[in-house]
Order: structure tokens, then C-alpha cells, then sequence
């Protein structure tokens, strides 16, 4: 039975990875993934559903479109091929190898499963796209943060895999929340400015089909320090137009206070106000708020690992601008891990963080020997930081517990 629930799962991530792929094309260039259906990029005549079977129909036709016979591109196949991997290798580490304690049978912690999944399927969607791109598509962050959340608050798993935090940090993460709604609703009507007003979504064109042979390497390389320049250019461009970094990032400083100070707000209600304090532990202590608080446990602790992901990234993008004067990390980093922490709790990206630099740093060891020049965006780091701690997350954990100073539960 758990080889056939396997072989399903690796068919089902074949799937999910057909379907990646038209994220990974359409959305960052602003196209809808719904409509119209899959199409060949170059002739746009719809796709069948027998040419549309996952890596089989890519291997029958030759990596061409049926109609018009021009090449397609070999990443669709490694997309469906590396998501089945990930949808079916996860569930082999969690339940068939027990690479990890207290997760559970799969019948009773599918949910868990299911979000995790959904979390690595998503980390590669903007891992993509952020190579390619160098953004961050915020939507599949936030589908990604929600399914965290729900999956938290339906069927909370155990506290090694989910931590839970303790009913005055519970509170403050409520609070944190309801500012950051705060700000969004008042930044929506003008009362808070964003910042780097100047930087604005960047559309994303196709280049212009290359040529063959000498010719298309050329164009190629001839391409790719154009490309290089333009981003050199607006550069340049944002600091002649006299933009203080120092001043916009200190933007999202006072985008961040309604949070701050509500939080401390929850903290302070729920720590010193008798009444107020008797009521949210009836209702989150698991000894009084029974059934209730079990879900809520689950959901706070999903909340509060959302709101650890993303501090850590907009923590470190808020010192490095103040510090260097130019803009530091991206924000479609701050969203990325926290969507790890919506689904992981707080303990995985905390822990990602650390791990991810590694990963740059071995890239820039290779570029270096190989006299390489092409940099990669922080998101992809982030991604392989997420899924190494997510897999082995015992043996990691174990080894930083003394280092933590865990203030969030117990």
C-alpha cells in the first residue's frame, strides 16, 4: 500500500509540476494561469491533452511543439521531474524512511503533509522565477502562507514538527497581525507612503529570437551584458534621481510600528489585566480551552512562524540599508520565508536563515574556480536552506538547542 500511495504521489507531483510551469511563465509576465489553456509560447495553438501528459509527452515529442515544430525548452521536463521528486521524496523521508520523529502516520498528519508539499512546490515555483527574473511572484507566497495556516488550524500536528508558542506570545502575534492590517489599510488610503516609489514592477519581455550556432552564442553573451547593463543603468538612474535609501527604508520602519506597538499592546493585556488574562487562557490554555485550544494552538503557532520568517529577512534588508546605504536583501525574500515559517513554524526559518548564506557561499566558490559571472538572487538560498532544516530538522535542531534561547513557548 505505501508503494502504490507513493508511485501516486510521484504521478500527482508530475502533475503539480505541469501545472508550475505555467505559473512559473505566466505570472511574472502578468498573464492570468487560468485562461487561456496551455499553448505553445511561439505558434499559440492550444496544447492537446495527450501532448499535455506530464514528461511522457515531452520525451514522445522530442522537446517539440506538434505544430510548428520549434524546440521546447528542456525546463518543463526538469520541472515536472524534480517536483514528482519532491512531492513523493517528501513523503518517502517522512513516513517510509522516518527521517523525522513525531510526524505521525500519513493517515492522521496528511494535512501537514500536504502543506509541506505545497511549500516546496512553491519554493521552486519562485526560485525559478527569481533566477530567471529576479523576482519574487508574491502570489504563490501568499496561497502557499494561507494553505500553512489552514493546515495548522484543521489538524495542528505535533509540537516537534509545528511549535507552539505560549499564550502571551500568542497574543502578540495577534497583535502584530491586526497592525500589519493597520498599515495595509492605511498605506491603501495614503496615510502611510510606501517606499521606493520609483522602483516599479518590472514587466517582463521576450527577448528576441537568437540564431543558431556561432551566431546565437553570440547573441546570447551579446544578450546577457546588455541584460547586465540595464540593471547597472537603473542603478545609476535611481541614484541620479536623488532617492535617500536610507530615508525610504526608514518607510517601512513606520510601516512596522502599528505591529510593533500592538504587539507589545496584546502583551501587556494579556500579562497585567486580570480579567482580560483569565479569559484568553480559558480560551487558549489546552487544560481549559480543550477542544478549541488545540486548533488555535496549531494556528498561533503557524502565525507566529510567519511572523519570525519574514522579521528575520525584513530585519536584516532594514540594518543593511541603514548601514550601507543601498538597498539590502528584496522584499520578495521577506516573503518567501515567511511562507516557511506559516507552514513550518518559527523554529525552520530561523534556522534557514543561517544555513542559506552556505549556499551563496558555495555558488560564489564555484563561479570563482570556474571564472563564472553569473550571480543568483537570495531566494534560491533561502529555498535550499528551507528544505535542508525541513528534512533534517532532529539532527540540526539538536545540535543549536543550547544555542537558543527559546522565549517563544515552554
Amino acid at each position: 500500500m505505501e508503494i502504490i500511495l507513493l508511485i501516486f504521489l510521484l504521478l500527482l507531483g508530475a502533475c503539480i509540476g505541469s501545472f508550475l510551469n505555467v505559473v512559473i511563465w505566466r505570472l511574472p509576465r502578468g498573464e492570468s494561469i487560468v485562461f487561456p489553456g496551455s499553448h505553445c509560447p511561439s505558434c499559440g495553438r492550444g496544447i492537446r491533452w495527450y501532448d499535455n501528459i506530464p514528461i511522457l509527452s515531452w520525451l514522445l515529442l522530442k522537446g517539440r511543439c506538434r505544430f510548428c515544430k520549434v524546440s521546447i525548452s528542456p525546463r518543463y521536463l526538469a520541472v515536472e521531474a524534480i517536483t514528482a521528486l519532491l512531492v513523493g521524496g517528501l513523503y518517502a523521508c517522512y513516513y517510509l524512511l522516518d527521517i523525522r520523529d513525531a510526524v505521525g502516520p500519513v493517515g492522521d498528519t496528511w494535512p501537514m503533509y500536504a502543506a509541506h508539499a505545497a511549500l516546496l512546490c512553491g519554493l521552486l515555483a519562485c526560485s525559478l522565477v527569481d533566477i530567471e527574473h529576479w523576482i519574487v511572484p508574491l502570489e504563490v507566497c501568499w496561497v502557499v502562507s494561507l494553505l500553512g495556516l489552514a493546515a495548522a488550524a484543521a489538524d495542528p500536528p505535533s509540537a516537534q514538527v509545528l511549535p507552539r508558542v505560549s499564550s502571551s506570545t500568542a497574543a502578540m502575534a495577534c497583535g502584530a497581525v491586526l497592525g500589519l492590517l493597520v498599515s495595509v489599510i492605511l498605506q491603501r488610503y495614503g496615510l502611510i507612503q510606501a517606499s521606493f516609489l520609483d522602483a516599479q514592477e518590472r514587466v517582463v519581455t521576450e527577448p528576441a529570437p537568437q540564431a543558431k550556432g556561432r551566431k546565437g552564442k553570440k547573441g546570447k553573451k551579446k544578450g546577457a551584458a546588455l541584460e547586465q547593463a540595464r540593471r547597472i543603468t537603473a542603478v545609476a538612474i535611481t541614484r541620479e534621481s536623488g532617492v535617500n535609501v536610507r530615508m525610504e527604508i526608514l518607510r517601512e520602519v513606520l510601516f512596522l510600528l502599528p505591529a510593533f506597538g500592538l504587539a507589545v499592546a496584546a502583551w501587556v493585556l494579556v500579562t497585567e489585566v486580570a480579567p482580560i488574562r483569565s479569559a484568553w487562557l480559558s480560551l487558549v490554555e489546552p487544560g481549559r480551552g480543550g477542544y478549541v485550544a488545540r486548533h488555535l494552538g496549531g494556528l498561533f503557532g503557524a502565525i507566529f512562524g510567519y511572523l519570525i520568517g519574514g522579521l528575520w529577512i525584513w530585519g536584516m534588508r532594514i540594518l543593511g540599508t541603514l548601514a550601507f546605504g543601498k538597498e539590502a536583501m528584496g522584499m520578495g525574500d521577506v516573503h518567501i520565508l515567511a511562507a516557511v515559517g506559516a507552514v513550518t513554524g518559527w523554529v525552520v526559518p530561523s534556522l534557514a536563515f543561517f544555513i542559506a548564506p552556505f549556499f551563496g557561499l558555495l555558488w560564489a566558490l564555484y563561479l570563482w574556480v570556474g571564472r563564472r559571472q553569473r550571480e543568483l538572487p537570495y531566494g534560491p538560498w533561502l529555498a535550499c536552506g528551507s528544505l535542508v532544516v525541513m528534512l533534517f530538522y532532529d539532527a540540526i535542531y539538536a545540535f543549536v538547542q543550547p544555542l537558543f534561547v527559546v522565549w517563544a513557548g515552554r
